[in-house]
């Protein structure tokens, strides 16, 4: 009996349960971790069906997984809406009880046995126009339907059960039957196509290689497809678009062809999937998703819907750079968690320039990477700032992570490694990282290991520095001089911005200009407070020094206050495109810093731009300009200012050298008219009794030049709005229409418009996301600010229900519009809430540093009469 007893024992702990951790809504850290170590093995085979028009996805998935011999509790994510069901649940060919907990599908362990396991079950989820997983758009050109999935970060727990985590990476096969007329793409190739009676078809796709859940895809309906070689990239595009799709087919394909080599060269490893397809999604929610062997791209990200200047054709194919890259790094290698985001898209963005600057030599690349950066800079100097990595305690907050920090510090952050332990030792590295790693997880300090081991340094400070600090240093070159003038005890001083008292460890190229001779340039390690720079000593009479020649430091690198006078009386003396990008952008901070009168400096803009060529910097400049005029003047300024401005625009957008920066200079003024005279140039352009040599207005240009005239409460305005909705009803030009709308100057239509954001039933959220900026017009802060308490109450519920991006734009609108101190405190009592959410009281505090700089700036320079 006794040994009967010891037997039962060892037989009851076997199969007992291990304690599950973490079980909670969403996916916690703690659950995540506990399951990477005790599930294995994992195979999804899901069958869909697709019918017009439904509102459920309907379909059935088997799931494999090996367990260890102490066999634990299966758990599952599931994130059901409504109208979600689950049903037919067997596991290991038994009947099983669905029990749901906190969005957890949980199979008891004495279901389960050690090593393989299966489940299956039958699955119904939503299919909707917005705000979903599972999308749906109605082509309205010709009625066509289209559905497509989107489960970035953590949403494929909301279309069927599964492991809903980046580390738990599976093989999955697809089976999906839809319309006769329709095709379908997924991350694998398709294995077959055949009829299953009653118009339906059914295509199996082959069995996919590990990847995460997120990067899962599939999208369906009658698509046109367009293939340069009969195994090379296809292009699928709804068919009412086939013609411009034609257009640019040749040009995109090669782009990405000619990326994907040089990829694998640099990488040093072949392309990681079997195939690799573009699909091209309307109104998608990002530029682009890069699914495993299956890219969607948003449609007028690479099909332009107006005539492109050279920033367009550098962002499109920098969009088709990152996304390829990405199928190495986040689909093959993918980081471990969410917290460590900043790997997969600071290498996309890196890899994205570093290939455009050997595939299109004639673009300024290095000046849109900088722009990348800029866009850091504006989140990291504000307390609502967070490191590259970014704890987090459960991935239903993973959208908070991205944002500024992760797309433009993460791959200067990069840069910054590279140039510091020199470009062979980081290559080595890289492709190290992505061999040991592939279709595996890595994280951060997995990176930093490759790169000691490569460069033989110990980088653990420069990565706890550079990866787990929130903000940045402030760098300013200094010197004394002795009696002839010449430079002496030149030091590279820095300062943390947000008063934290940190260093950061940073190489950079510190420039010095002299009055006469030669220009010098030296190599500095900052390490500390003080770094000396002797190599400037004793040169001749510096005239202009900066302290970030090449662009290879992170930080705000200020002009010293002789430099700043020297560029602003002599700008010609600065030579090179990225180098005046840099010290042109030094003097935009001053005037952010209100030290430098806005007007200031739109003389200075006015003055630079018809000469500058580089067609990055020109844009950079003209926006600039823009806000220094819109935002940060009082009315009375702006009309003082307007006809010189908007002279100067206008003599652009007419005659400058080619049509691509007669667009620059176009949108700018679309964009900034203010006057009676700007508004009716406006109109001459809406007529055609205006023309701009070699550039047709699209259907956008002329629905933004309408918006600006309704933003300016132009009598004709809405005459000329209602002609253009004639002339313009298919799918696009009724967003269009729809965005230019909100920017009627009238109380009454605000209110309407704010009530449809929230109350209009299947608005898509594209359509909000396009109507933000014309409803904020920031000459429309008066009538805007009564929505902005409703606005921030709002938050909360927009942060679980829209994608990833659109509580940041919600607030750059909302309170970008402003700018007042009354408006500023609103938003301040609004942050102070002590059971705010903590990720919404960052991007509140994020937002705020902008209106806090335009009300310090119109305090000095522009104060109310």
């Amino acid at each position: 009996m006794r040994g009967a007893a010891l037997l039962l024992s060892a037989g009851l702990i076997a199969n007992a349960s291990a304690a599950t951790p973490g079980i909670e809504p969403g996916v916690s850290r703690e659950l995540a971790q506990w399951r990477a170590k005790q599930y294995s093995d994992i195979r999804y085979s899901l069958k869909v069906l697709l019918t017009p028009g439904a509102s459920l996805l309907q379909g059935t998935a088997s799931i494999e997984v090996s367990l260890p011999k102490r066999v634990p509790e299966l758990v599952l994510d599931w994130r059901p809406s409504p109208a979600s069901h689950l049903s037919r649940l067997r596991v290991n060919g038994k009947r099983a009880r669905i029990r749901i907990d906190s969005e957890h599908l949980v199979i008891p362990a004495k279901l389960l046995k050690p090593g393989k396991n299966r489940l299956s079950l039958a699955f119904e989820s939503p299919i909707a126009p917005t705000g979903s997983a599972v999308t749906r758009y109605i082509d309205r050109e010709d009625r066509a339907e289209y559905v497509y999935t989107l489960f970035v970060p953590s949403d494929a727990s909301s279309a069927f059960p599964c492991f809903d985590q980046p580390d738990l990476k599976a093989r999955f096969s697809l089976e999906i039957l839809l319309p006769h007329a329709w095709t379908a793409v997924g991350n694998a190739p398709v294995a077959r196509s055949e009829d299953a009676g009653n118009s339906v078809r059914r295509i199996r796709f082959a069995e996919t290689r590990p990847i995460s859940t997120y990067v899962f895809a599939f999208a369906a309906g009658p698509f046109a497809e367009i293939l340069a070689t009969p195994r090379g990239t296809r292009i699928y595009v709804r068919k009412s678009q086939l013609a411009r799709a034609r257009a640019e087919a040749s040009e995109v394909l090669r782009l990405n062809r000619e990326a994907v080599r040089w990829l694998e060269r640099y990488f040093d490893s072949r392309f990681p999937f079997p195939k690799y397809d573009l699909v091209l999604v309307p109104e998608l929610a990002y530029g682009g998703m890069e699914h495993a062997g299956a890219t969607f791209l948003r449609e007028d990200a690479v099909l332009f819907p107006s005539a492109p200047n050279e920033t367009d054709i550098l962002a499109r194919a920098e969009i088709l750079f990152h996304e390829a890259s990405h199928q190495w790094f986040g689909d093959s290698v993918t980081m471990r968690w969410f917290d460590d985001l900043w790997l997969k898209e600071g290498f996309a963005n890196l890899m994205a320039a570093k290939a455009a600057e050997a595939l299109l030599p004639t673009y300024p690349v290095w000046n849109a990477f900088h722009a990348l950066k800029t866009a850091a800079y504006r989140t990291d100097v504000t307390q609502g700032t967070t490191p590259i990595y970014r704890p987090l305690a459960n991935l239903a907050d993973a959208k908070s992570a991205y944002g500024n920090i992760v797309y433009g510090k993460a791959p200067a952050v990069l840069r910054q490694a590279e140039f510091f332990v020199g470009e062979p030792a980081f290559r080595e590295a890289v492709r190290r990282f992505v061999k040991r790693h592939a279709y595996a997880s890595a994280d951060w300090s997995d990176l930093v290991r490759a790169l000691e081991r490569a460069s033989k340094r110990d980088l653990k400070g420069w990565a706890e520095a550079w990866v787990k600090t929130r903000g940045m240093p402030e760098v300013r070159l200094s010197w004394d001089t002795d009696r002839e003038g010449r430079p002496r005890n030149t030091v590279l001083e820095q300062r943390d911005v947000l008063r934290d008292q940190r260093t950061w460890p940073m190489k950079v190229t510190v420039f010095a200009l002299p009055e006469a001779g030669l220009p010098r340039s030296v190599d500095v390690e900052l390490s500390g407070e003080r770094t000396p720079v002797p190599e400037l000593d004793g040169m001749p009479v510096i005239d202009i020094a900066f302290a970030n020649f090449g662009d290879f430091g992170y930080g705000r690198f200020l002009l010293d206050p002789a430099s700043q006078e020297a560029v602003l009386a002599r700008p010609e003396v600065v030579q090179g495109t990225l180098l005046r990008s840099l010290v042109f952008g030094s003097l935009w901070e001053s005037v952010r810093d209100a030290e430098l009168a806005p007007l200031a400096y739109l003389d200075f803009v006015i003055r630079v731009a018809p000469l500058e060529r580089d067609p990055v910097t020109l844009a950079t400049l003209l926006q600039r300009a823009q806000v220094a005029f819109l935002h940060y003047t009082s009315d009375a300024q702006r009309d003082a200012a307007a006809a010189r401005f908007e002279q100067f625009l206008a003599e652009g957008m007419l005659h400058a050298d080619s049509p691509g920066r007669r667009i620059t200079f176009m949108r700018v003024f679309m964009a900034s008219a203010w006057s009676e005279n700007g508004r009716a140039q406006l109109k001459a352009l809406l007529s055609a009794t205006l023309d701009i040599p070699g550039v047709k207005l699209s259907s956008r240009d002329r629905f933004r030049a309408i918006a600006r005239l309704l933003a300016l409460d132009d009598p004709d305005a809405k005459i000329l709005l209602s002609a253009q909705i004639a002339a313009d009803p298919g799918a696009d030009g009724r967003r269009y229409a729809f965005a230019a709308g909100a920017a009627e100057r009238s109380a009454q239509a605000k209110r309407a418009y704010f009530e449809r954001f929230f109350n209009e039933k299947g608005l898509a959220e594209s359509w909000v996301d396009a109507a933000l900026g014309p409803f904020n017009s920031v000459e429309h802060a008066d009538l805007t600010q009564p929505f902005l308490d409703l606005a921030l109450a709002a938050l909360p519920e927009l942060k679980k229900k829209t994608k990833i991006f659109f509580v940041n734009d919600w607030l750059a609108a909302f309170v970008g519009g402003q700018v007042d101190a009354q408006a500023l405190e609103q938003v301040g009592s609004f942050a102070r809430q002590p059971d705010l959410d903590p990720d919404l009281r960052l991007q509140l505090l994020e937002a705020m540093d902008g209106l806090a700089r335009t009300v310090r700036i119109r305090a000095r320079f522009a104060p109310a009469s």
